[in-house]
């Protein structure tokens, strides 16, 4: 049986190679000497998709939306969704588009790119946007960046993130890309590996760039596996001949079905035998290696700075109103922080907590996991009114939204750790800003310590507490296990201990004081009745607890009053304990902390320092740093906010500097750096040729680079031809000099002996005029467009035949025919 030209099979077509696939289909000069077929459709019949197409599309579809369910877990809300399906739907349009129309893989490039960018603001962003529509360059400068660096900040982000804002040019841009270029693939080549490539991609990158928790193992483990296998059988049968009794085709069918089966088999019953897929294990994604660029240790712990809200105090804070909370139910508390960890000098925040949960960026809307009763609370921070990098927050907050001034300022440097409930702001409260907050609202603390509480064991004490070995001794005598221990020294601590802030100047009282290192907390209860204030009766209650073996924690925060004000007087610290489940306690300040007006006496301290000696306060009292903090880290947190900005801070550019930069400079560097060095790669590799090796090799590499030369500008030289039938081809083409090289190289490479040098610098300078007489012969844009093209450096020597991979073939399914050149 003959075939047609350019035909394989009879009337089956042949299949483009991958540079022409790219470059959109065969040359346009080779194009521009067809005759055009009178029956051909129309420009816009082209346009209309026939069933194999929609078929194509329909499983691209579906294979793109179960990868990018992937990105759940990962968003809070659902405009994510409309995001990704809108994207979806237009890069299945430009893809078919693409195909249709034979595009350039740069003008399919270039369509993808304006289409994201104008529009990316009514679909994804929508902020900036002039009549809600019109992007701007604030909107531009936002998908150039989020394009850019937004996959590294959305994986940094505590998730699920809000999916609201500039983030949504992530699923904006996963639709677009993964439509366009699933389908596009599909309608190029028809080879199995190369259609199931892009799908597989996109899942592996859902799934890669997920959470902890899995977003839907059932639907993307066994529904892609049939909806894929399901694709590549269609495909496989649309490219078989026909047979007469229909017996291959049932073959085909029967087999696909099986396939399919298998793949539902493996998917239900083995998969859950697989290792990595118990709930139990820890399930690792990209998130999990990234370490937030926060160190919590640059601010200065809140708790040695208690004294200062306390009477007299030289901030004056005791009786002004420092917050201003409402919409809170009467007794919740409010957390400023939450200090879990001890050096022997201070506790501190830690960077991450016991359970191993870090502080991550979050936006203005929070997924938590916990329930309980929701509240709606705002807060105001007056002029004079709290201050400092730890942000007042109540429960477990789910949204957090900023107004004022500094509202966008705040918001983008919010941090969350949503073990300890702690927020951190690195801009800090200055005084005058205001926010509110959606929490889900814990059982309220109890006024009286329990009798029973599941507690939670294996907490490991401090070194340098053996101090308190005999005061626990004193405290619990008679008493079994460890919460009966830890009540009754709480009980203990209230009623014999006593309360004072200091005094005044002139107070005997000035002796007692601030702080809660290991030698402070000695002395504190050392003495024969304790002295102090909640700073040191919290930090030894915690540090009893952990003697004990409970995990505990202090927390500094206040309980507003009726009104909802908060004064100074109204600061409190306090601790927690874990419990058996992993939830926190909280012991309230009243049930181990004396009353304020049961104060120490002067024959007490006299009595006191009769025992173990007077004691003389420093001569100037410095607010010990946070947790971790090195000698001059202290110094540096109180100047944070005078730091200067780097200048390769992309997020501190203005819009107008990321658009030029992001979005037009960078992108031209790029392009323009690829260009000259594939022209340079090109020039360089002609040069090898022709001066290295035995002299017939360099003659048939300098006719090849001649070849390849011609076929990057345009001219359709045939592959599988004699030189002296290229040479006619380009003869045509209008280069005259192409017989005569062609004549020269074949008498060097086919005639007697090695040939001379003469003559293979003859043939390259030959082919050098050959050259620029062809380049001349074409305009400008073909030039550049040669100059451009990457597939010269890809040519293979004479006598190698270009190996393909093969699949093993299965009954029923026929072999695909590899592309051809």
């Amino acid at each position: 049986m003959s075939s047609a030209p350019g035909v394989a099979g009879g009337d089956r077509p042949v299949q483009p190679s991958l540079a022409d696939a790219l470059r959109g289909g065969a040359s346009r000069r080779a194009r521009g000497r067809r005759v055009r077929d009178p029956d051909a459709p129309g420009a816009l019949a082209v346009a209309v998709p026939d069933r194999d197409t929609l078929v194509d599309a329909a499983f691209s579809a579906l294979l793109v939306v179960i990868a990018l369910v992937g990105l759940r877990t990962g968003f809070l809300g659902f405009q994510w969704v409309v995001a990704a399906g809108v994207g979806l739907v237009l890069g299945l349009a430009i893809g078919h588009l693409a195909t249709a129309y034979r595009w350039f893989a740069v003008v399919t490039l270039l369509v993808l790119s304006a289409t994201y960018f104008v529009l990316g603001g009514p679909v994804a962003v929508r902020g900036d946007l002039v009549a809600g529509v019109l992007p701007t360059g604030q909107t531009f400068a936002d998908l150039a960046s989020w394009a850019v660096t937004g996959w590294k900040r959305w994986l940094t982000l505590l998730p699920p993130v809000d999916a609201r804002g500039p983030v949504l040019a992530l699923p904006w841009l996963a639709g677009l890309l993964g439509g366009s270029l699933t389908l596009g693939v599909a309608r190029r080549w028809q080879s199995v590996p190369v259609t199931a490539l892009v799908p597989l991609m996109l899942l592996v990158g859902s799934i890669a760039l997920g959470t902890l928790e899995p977003a839907a193992l059932v639907v993307q483990g066994v529904g892609f596996a049939v909806v894929l296998v399901g694709w590549l059988v269609v495909r496989a049968q649309r490219g078989r001949a026909p047979i007469q009794n229909g017996a291959g085709r049932r073959a085909r069918i029967a087999t696909g079905g099986v396939l399919v089966a298998v793949a539902v088999v493996a998917g239900l019953v083995a998969a859950p035998l697989l290792p990595g897929t118990d709930r139990a294990q820890r399930r690792e994604v990209v998130r999990t290696g990234l370490v937030p660029p926060l160190d919590v240790s640059q601010f200065a712990s809140p708790l040695p700075g208690f004294r200062q809200y306390t009477e007299p105090n030289p901030a004056e804070l005791y009786d002004v109103e420092v917050l201003r909370v409402s919409g809170l139910p009467q007794g919740t508390l409010v957390r400023f922080a939450t200090l879990d960890a001890y050096d022997g000098l201070v506790f501190g925040a830690a960077d991450r907590s016991t359970d191993g949960v870090p502080f991550q960026q979050v936006g203005s809307r929070i997924g938590t996991a916990r329930g309980g009763t929701s509240a709606d609370v705002t807060v105001q921070v007056p002029e004079r009114g709290y201050t400092g990098p730890w942000l007042p927050t109540v429960g477990s907050p789910t949204r957090i939204e900023f107004s004022g001034a500094r509202s966008d300022e705040l918001a983008d440097q919010l941090w969350l750790n949503t073990d300890t409930e702690t927020a951190v702001v690195p801009a800090q409260l200055l005084g005058g800003e205001s926010y509110s907050m959606t929490a889900v609202l814990p059982d309220p603390a109890p006024s009286e310590l329990p009798e029973d509480l599941d507690v939670a064991g294996g907490a490991a004490s401090p070194a340098g507490l053996d101090f308190l070995g005999s005061r626990i001794d004193s405290w619990t005598n008679r008493v079994d296990g460890s919460w009966p221990k830890l009540r009754a020294a709480a009980g203990q601590m209230r009623t014999e201990g006593t309360y004072t802030d200091g005094g005044t100047p002139n107070s005997f009282e000035k002796v007692y004081l601030p702080g809660h290192a290991v030698a402070r907390l000695a002395r504190f209860v050392g003495s024969t009745k304790l002295a102090g204030n909640d700073e040191q009766y919290a930090a030894t209650l915690a540090l009893v607890a952990r003697r004990l073996g409970i995990p505990s924690r202090v927390v500094m925060g206040a309980e507003p009053e009726a009104g909802g004000r908060v004064l100074g007087k109204d600061v409190h610290a306090w601790m927690e304990v874990q419990q058996t489940d992993g939830s926190w306690f909280s012991l309230r300040p009243e049930t181990f902390v004396p009353s304020r007006d049961k104060t120490p006496s002067e024959q007490q301290l006299l009595s006191e320092e009769q025992k173990v000696g007077a004691q003389v306060p420093p001569p100037a009292g410095v607010n010990p740093p946070s947790l971790l903090q090195g000698p001059d880290q202290a110094q540096n947190a109180t100047d944070i906010t005078k730091r200067k900005k780097s200048p390769f801070d992309v997020g501190a550019w203005p819009w107008w500097l990321k658009l030029l930069v992001l979005g037009l400079l960078l992108p031209a560097l790029v392009l323009a750096g690829a260009f000259f060095l594939v022209r340079w790669l090109k020039a360089r590799r002609r040069q090898r040729h022709s001066t290295t090796g035995p002299v017939p090799a360099r003659v048939a590499w300098v006719w090849r680079d001649l070849v390849a030369e011609s076929r990057s500008l345009g001219v359709h030289v045939p592959r599988a031809a004699t030189r002296r039938e290229q040479a006619t081809v380009l003869a045509e083409a209008g280069v005259g000099g192409a017989p005569v090289l062609a004549a020269r190289s074949d008498a060097v490479v086919f005639g007697p002996g090695e040939g001379s040098e003469e003559r293979a610098q003859d043939c390259a300078e030959t082919a050098d005029a050959v050259r620029e007489e062809l380049r001349a012969s074409v305009g400008g844009w073909a030039r550049f467009r040669s100059d451009a093209d990457p597939r010269p450096l890809l040519t293979r020597p004479e006598g190698i035949a270009r190996r393909r991979p093969t699949l093993p073939r299965l009954p029923g399914i026929p072999r695909l025919s590899p592309a051809r050149d």
